[in-house]
C-alpha cells in the first residue's frame, strides 16, 4: 500500500517528531556477536499446516524480577506508553534466525529505550514452558538482535521483556518445511476501508473499519491451509495496534506481520521494502500462492516476487493495474464466492 499524500508526509512528521530521523535497521548479519546454532533436521517434503494454537496460546509465562532501569533518563522515558515491537520471521526448519526487537515509548516522540537490558524467552511447538535465551542491551536505536537456534517445524513465540519495567514485545517465528504455501495481504485500504483508518486506530479515536468480508477473506485461506502474511508500509510503532486490530476486529491470528523499521521504507521505498521482505521469506522456502493489495507499489512488489499476475488481486482505485486481477467492489463477498471458495487446499498436513 502507498499512503495518500496527507498520511505520507504530514501525519508521519507530526506523529514522530524526533523519531522521524531514526536510521534504517542495522543489518543483523553485520552484528558480529549475534549468532545461533543450526540443528540437524530431516526434511521429508511433508509440509505441516501452521500450528496456530502454539502461536496464540503459548505456555503460561512467569515474568522475571523487575530490576529497574540502568539510567535515570530511561525512567523518565518509560512514563509514557510503550510501543515495543518484534519483527516476525519465517525460517527454514533447523536453521538459526536473528530476530529484531525495537523498544520505544510515547505516542508522539517515540523515544527509543537506549542502553537498557531486555531478556528474551522462547516458547512454541513441542515446548512445555519458556526457554530463556539470554539478556540483551538495546542499542542507540532502541533495538536488540536475538539469535534463535534452529527449531523443528512449527510456530514459536519470542518474548522480549524490558527488565526495567517488565513491558514486553512478542515476535513470531515460523519454522517451515520448504514448499509451505502462503497468501500475502497488505493492510491499509486493502483490509481496511481507507489509508486514514490507521490514524483513527492508532490514536484510539475508533477501531479501523474493515472492508466488508475482509476477515472472512483471510479466514477462508486459513481454512484451506495457507499461511497468512501481512506486509504493511506502516511504521514499526503501529505494530502493537496492528496486531490488536487483526485479533479483535478481524478475529484472525496476528502473525506473520511485518511493519517497516525505518520511515523512509514506508514513505519512499515501499515497493522495494515489500519485495525484500517477500524475497527473504521465499529464501526460507515459503511459496506465495496469491497476493492482495490496493496500490501500484503493492502490485510492483508482488510482481517482483514472481507471484503470477493471475493470482495478484488489487482492490480500489488501482484495481487491475499492470495486468493484475481487479476487484471492483468495495468488499470481498463476491470475490470469495467466485474465487476463494473454489481454491484448492494448500496440501499441508
Amino acid at each position: 500500500m502507498r499512503m495518500q499524500n496527507l498520511c505520507k508526509i504530514v501525519l508521519p512528521a507530526a506523529l514522530t517528531l524526533s523519531a522521524s530521523v531514526s536510521q534504517a535497521m542495522s543489518d543483523p548479519k553485520a552484528v558480529d556477536d549475534v549468532s545461533g546454532n543450526d540443528i540437524d533436521i530431516v526434511l521429508d517434503g511433508v509440509v505441516n499446516c501452521t500450528d496456530f494454537d502454539a502461536g496464540q496460546n503459548p505456555a503460561a509465562f512467569q515474568f522475571p524480577a523487575k530490576q529497574g532501569f540502568d539510567h535515570f533518563s530511561s525512567r523518565i522515558t518509560a512514563r509514557s506508553t510503550p510501543y515495543h515491537m518484534g519483527h516476525d520471521r519465517i525460517v527454514k526448519a533447523g536453521e538459526t534466525v536473528t530476530v529484531t526487537g525495537k523498544f520505544d515509548y510515547g505516542s508522539i516522540l517515540h523515544k527509543d529505550l537506549e542502553d537498557e537490558k531486555v531478556r528474551a524467552y522462547l516458547s512454541g511447538t513441542g515446548k512445555d514452558g519458556w526457554q530463556e535465551l539470554g539478556t540483551f542491551t538495546t542499542n542507540s536505536d532502541g533495538k536488540i538482535f536475538v539469535p534463535v537456534d534452529g527449531q523443528q517445524e512449527g510456530q514459536y513465540v519470542l518474548r522480549m521483556v524490558v527488565l526495567g519495567d517488565l513491558t514486553y514485545a512478542d515476535a513470531y517465528i515460523t519454522a517451515i518445511e520448504p514448499g509451505k504455501k502462503a497468501v500475502v495481504f497488505d493492510i491499509d485500504e486493502t483490509l481496511t476501508k481507507s489509508d486514514l483508518e490507521q490514524i483513527l486506530d492508532y490514536t484510539g479515536i475508533e477501531a479501523a473499519e474493515a472492508r466488508p468480508a475482509a476477515g472472512q477473506l483471510v479466514q477462508e485461506y486459513l481454512d484451506r491451509g495457507y499461511h497468512p502474511v501481512f506486509i504493511t508500509a506502516r511504521s514499526y510503532w503501529y505494530a502493537k495496534d496492528s496486531r490488536r486490530w487483526l485479533r479483535d476486529t478481524l478475529n484472525l491470528p496476528d502473525f506473520t506481520l511485518r511493519t517497516t523499521l525505518a520511515n523512509e521504507q514506508g514513505l519512499f521505498e515501499t515497493a522495494q521494502y515489500k519485495t525484500e521482505v517477500m524475497n527473504e521469506m521465499q529464501a526460507a522456502g515459503l511459496e506465495f500462492f496469491r497476493a492482495y493489495g490496493n496500490a501500484d507499489t503493492d502490485a510492483e512488489a508482488f510482481i517482483n516476487a514472481n507471484v503470477p499476475l493471475s493470482d495478484i488481486y488489487i482492490i480500489g482505485d488501482n484495481a487491475g493495474i499492470n495486468g493484475t486481477q481487479p476487484i471492483t467492489t468495495e468488499g470481498y463477498e463476491q470475490h470469495i464466492s467466485d474465487v476463494v471458495l473454489n481454491t484448492p487446499h494448500s496440501g499441508c498436513n
